[in-house]
């Protein structure tokens, strides 16, 4: 399990995205690269939650 904070500040530091502010209801921050757009539930996350947000925000997987 990881935490949305700490994949939310791997997406900043290491893919380039840019934090943009946390929703309305504070669960969750939205970022941006470029033109795509990506929120990040701040809850615990399993691996496969992970891996599917990592791949709608772009990321290639290995």
């Amino acid at each position: 399990m990881v935490h949305g904070e700490n994949l939310a500040k791997d997406l900043r530091r290491d893919h380039g995205f840019v934090h943009v502010g946390r929703t309305k209801d504070g669960k969750a921050v939205v970022m941006r690269k470029g033109r795509r757009w990506t929120v990040v539930p701040l809850r615990w996350l399993t691996e496969d939650a992970v891996d599917t947000i990592k791949a709608q925000a772009g990321i290639g997987l290995v």
